[in-house]
């Protein structure tokens, strides 16, 4: 019986993470695509566990889970209505965790081992800013794109990012000052403020990078699950991408490692229509 058992106290213990990791970024006012999925597939997963066997008999009958597998009084009785829902829920896990796994892989090949050429052009990815200043996640990759200017004096940098939430200042504009009080010269810094995505993030800078005269290889600072995806939308614009990974808040980063699945399957599915 405790062999029985362990499939359910397994699934349970793996749900209670998801469902940690998905409402960690509530209490921040971050609602997006991963959350929910986190959520949804603990609560999915949870259910099945605490619930596989409690229909089995009919109404009013012990659970299976309480009787030896020798025990004739073990009830073999499971409603239809309960046996489909249960395998649908366990075939949307499955079919989750194998699209994410496999999505995962290609995004860490693309953070942590796909260094950038040594006369490669800085790119931060925009991200939210409060007021004049960077939130968490920003300075992160400002911090990234600092180390690589600081160890490359040759490189230059594009901020890019415009305006988010109707705010005063655009992310590129912030991200300018935070470089410049930190040292990189202001010679070095290119602006572009007119993105409201990763994909314009890497257009418009592809513009200013021909315009410019600038190196086609990018150092992209973002987080790595970003990585993947913008090195997508750099080949589009026949630009190589390297990777500059940010340091991610740990409370955070699950929840948009799993939005960045769904991400990657739209920026693909844009270049097939």
């Amino acid at each position: 019986m405790a062999k029985a058992n362990f499939p359910r106290t397994a699934g349970a213990a793996a749900a209670l993470p998801l469902l940690f990791f998905g409402l960690a970024p509530l209490p921040f006012g971050v609602v997006h695509t991963g959350t929910f999925v986190l959520c949804a597939a603990g609560a999915a997963l949870l259910a099945v566990s605490l619930l596989w066997d409690r229909f089995d008999g009919g109404p009013y009958r012990i659970p299976r889970r309480f009787y030896t597998p020798s025990d004739p009084r073990r009830p073999v009785y499971t409603p239809l209505w309960w046996r489909r829902l249960r395998t649908l829920l366990c075939l949307m896990l499955a079919l989750l965790a194998c699209f994410g796994g496999a999505a995962s892989v290609f995004m860490v090949r693309a953070a942590w081992f796909s260094p950038p050429a040594p006369d490669a052009t800085v790119v931060v990815l925009g991200c939210q800013v409060i007021g004049d200043r960077p939130s968490t996640m920003l300075a992160y990759r400002l911090q990234a794109a600092q180390n690589w200017l600081d160890d490359h004096p040759q490189s230059v940098v594009v901020c890019s990012g415009g305006r988010n939430d109707g705010g005063p200042y655009s992310e590129a504009a912030v991200m300018q000052h935070w470089l410049v009080a930190h040292g990189i010269d202001e010679s070095r810094i290119y602006l572009e403020d007119r993105s409201a995505d990763t994909g314009e993030n890497i257009a418009f800078t592809a513009q200013i990078i021909a315009e410019n005269g600038l190196s086609p290889s990018l150092a992209v600072a973002s987080d790595g699950f970003h990585q993947l995806r913008a090195s997508v939308y750099a080949t589009d614009c026949q630009l190589s991408a390297g990777a500059l990974p940010a340091k991610s808040p740990w409370g955070l980063a699950p929840s948009y490692w799993v939005r960045e699945w769904f991400g990657l399957a739209k920026a693909f599915l844009e270049r097939l229509l």
